[in-house]
């Protein structure tokens, strides 16, 4: 299993010479499995732009059958899907995973006065799945299983488990202010990589995010070694924070926890 990062930015894309390190696309999550040519995507953020344009390149190398899973419907997770390629090649299959209705949170996005095309101009195959937490669903020889996050509108939490190995993908969420999330830390268990919110600091937190549905460092911290997780991957980077704040922040977060990272656009763990 690889884990490949299109996007690792909360809110609303960023640019510019102060972002060239972690970059400034919003959430898109690429995993390549080893059992299937299938591709699995986590979110279709500002990143699934570049992701795309690489699938319609590479189309002979893999089985163009994509498997989209949104972990909610805020504007930061779905605002790349019109420009995803791959949907608007009728030789390519889109399935769409979500705990919400997603035919019609993508059909809202693209249509007048919001965007020029509607989502029927996508030649691709399309499916539309509702997902539930007590069914996983599996993809060649991996299991993707999810739980609910505490999140303005509710996020998903992702596991995907395969030969041995597995990630969990957690964002948006905010920590419990009582302490721990235990659902999330018995799901993430024993994980190999857990990537999660930790958009704000502690002292931001603080100062008036609360309920804005958003973590720290610190807590990602507590989590990961509650559940004992191989690899802690921050993320959700906030769009104030730029690279000098990030790398002060994974400095930080590393002498709390020396294994952990911070995302990258561009970053990739293998399993």
């Amino acid at each position: 299993m690889q884990v490949v990062f299109w996007g690792t930015r909360g809110s609303i894309p960023v640019s510019g010479p102060k972002y060239t390190e972690f970059g400034g696309n919003t959430p898109c999550l690429q995993i390549k499995l080893a059992s299937t040519t299938d591709t699995m995507i986590i979110d279709s953020g500002s990143g699934i732009r570049e992701l795309g344009l690489q699938l319609a390149r590479t189309a002979d190398l893999h089985s163009r059958a994509v498997h989209l899973f949104l972990t909610h419907a805020h504007w930061d997770h779905i605002q790349g899907f019109p420009f995803f390629v791959p949907s608007y090649i009728p030789t390519f299959s889109l399935d769409i995973y979500c705990t919400k209705d997603a035919k019609a949170i993508l059909q809202n996005q693209m249509r007048p006065p919001f965007f020029p095309v509607t989502l029927d101009a996508m030649l691709a195959k399309r499916g539309f799945h509702l997902l539930s937490s007590d069914k996983g669903v599996p993809l060649g020889e991996a299991t993707v299983r999810n739980i609910p996050l505490p999140h303005p509108q509710e996020s998903t939490a992702f596991r995907i488990d395969e030969h041995g190995h597995s990630v969990v993908f957690a964002t948006d969420t905010e920590h419990h202010a009582e302490g721990i999330n235990e659902t999330l830390a018995e799901f993430a268990r024993d994980a190999d990589v857990l990537i999660y919110d930790a958009q704000y600091t502690s002292e931001e937190y603080k100062a008036g995010k609360q309920g804005w549905g958003h973590s720290t460092y610190m807590e990602a911290i507590k989590l990961a070694r509650t559940a004992n997780v191989g690899r802690l991957v921050l993320y959700s980077h906030d769009p104030g924070h730029d690279d000098e704040m990030l790398l002060a922040i994974e400095n930080a977060a590393k002498r709390e926890m020396p294994g952990l990272v911070a995302a990258r656009d561009g970053m990739v763990i293998d399993l």
